[in-house]
This record gives C-alpha cells, sequence and structure tokens, in this order.
C-alpha cells in the first residue's frame, strides 16, 4: 500500500464514525420518545376508568339507536343512582328494566303517572328517535339510574380501551416496545464483546 493511500483511509476512518454514533442517537431517542408515549397512554387507559368508577358513575353503553341523535349507537353515557326514583319528573332520562324481559333500557320521562289504580309511582318514557311512546308504563322500582350524559370523547376512548382488545394493544404494545429495547441492548453487548475479542 501507497503512502497516499495509507493517508486517504486514515482521513475516511474517522468520518464514517460520527456518522454511525449520529444514526445510533437517533435511534435511541427516537425508541425513548414512543416507550414515553406508550407508558403515557396506559396510565391513561389505567387511571382514567378508575377515578370515573370512584366518583360513583357507573357507565352505560348504548346499543340502539332509541334515543339519537343525543345517544348514538355505540356511544357510552354515564348514569347515577337516583335519590328518590318516584320523585323524577318528565324530561329527565332514565335507565331501567323493562317490565316482562328486564331488557335494560335508556329512554326520557315524557309523564309522570300516580293513579290509585296503579301500585305507585309510575313513568311513560319513549326514546327521541322513536315515534311512540313505550308499550309499557315503567314503575318507579324498575328504575337503576339517572342519565348524566355522553361521556366526554377523551374519557369514552380510555374506556373503550377496557375490552380485552382493547388492553392487548396498549399493554401489548407497552411490553414489545421494552422487550425490543433490551434485545437491542443485549445485541449491542453481544456485538461489543466480539469486537474486544476480535
Amino acid at each position: 500500500m501507497s503512502i497516499v493511500e495509507l493517508t486517504d483511509d486514515a482521513q475516511q476512518a474517522p468520518a464514517a464514525a460520527p456518522r454511525a454514533s449520529l444514526g445510533r442517537r437517533v435511534v435511541v431517542w427516537t425508541y425513548r420518545a414512543a416507550l414515553l408515549c406508550m407508558v403515557a397512554v396506559a396510565a391513561f387507559v389505567t387511571i382514567v376508568p378508575l377515578l370515573v368508577q370512584r366518583s360513583d358513575t357507573r357507565l352505560v353503553t348504548i346499543t340502539s339507536g332509541s334515543m339519537a341523535p343525543l345517544f348514538p349507537v355505540g356511544s357510552t353515557i354515564a348514569v347515577h343512582d337516583a335519590p328518590d326514583p318516584a320523585a323524577l319528573e318528565p324530561g329527565q332520562i332514565i335507565t331501567f328494566k323493562a317490565l316482562g324481559n328486564g331488557t335494560v333500557i335508556t329512554h326520557r320521562i315524557v309523564a309522570r303517572i300516580d293513579r290509585p289504580t296503579l301500585s305507585g309511582i309510575h313513568y311513560q318514557t319513549k326514546g327521541d328517535a322513536n315515534r311512540t311512546a313505550d308499550p309499557d308504563l315503567t314503575p318507579a322500582t324498575n328504575i337503576i339510574a339517572v342519565a348524566d350524559g355522553v361521556l366526554p370523547r377523551w374519557q369514552e376512548l380510555a374506556v373503550s380501551a377496557q375490552t380485552p382488545r382493547g388492553r392487548l394493544m396498549v399493554y401489548g404494545g407497552l411490553f414489545l416496545l421494552i422487550a425490543l429495547g433490551e434485545l437491542a441492548d443485549l445485541a449491542g453487548m453481544w456485538t461489543r464483546r466480539r469486537q474486544v475479542a476480535a
């Protein structure tokens, strides 16, 4: 090898190291940012539902369009216990068990009925999107809760992540990211040992 060739090689070698080092730093910081985001998402979907439950609020998922557009199909609403189910007024939205089959329904009260022929207070209910009122009167004793309204979107996202598929995506993604980081560290250690041995 000539002196000129040796000089050229010596000048090129140090230039490659900073490029490799910069690329490694970019990968490391990208990984750290992704890990931080996943930890934040996991904390969000864990803490928010707990806070909702601690506020004595229960959650109901709307499965029909009878209360659209107020409560769209698939939306999650917050409900709370009625202190006195016999003292509710028309206009309030209640969640109750239907007579006969016990189906849980969320509809609006359109009339409060107190007749001697009925045993206790009854309510006439109707879905906002329905043309006619519900066929059966609802006894006050069948009322489960009073509706507060649709959850804010950010709370609904946290609650929806509590499904088995949601948990798998959030927590599984976090654990996979941690595992990839550990594997990358092991691979780096193995490479450095080989270089030292060589």
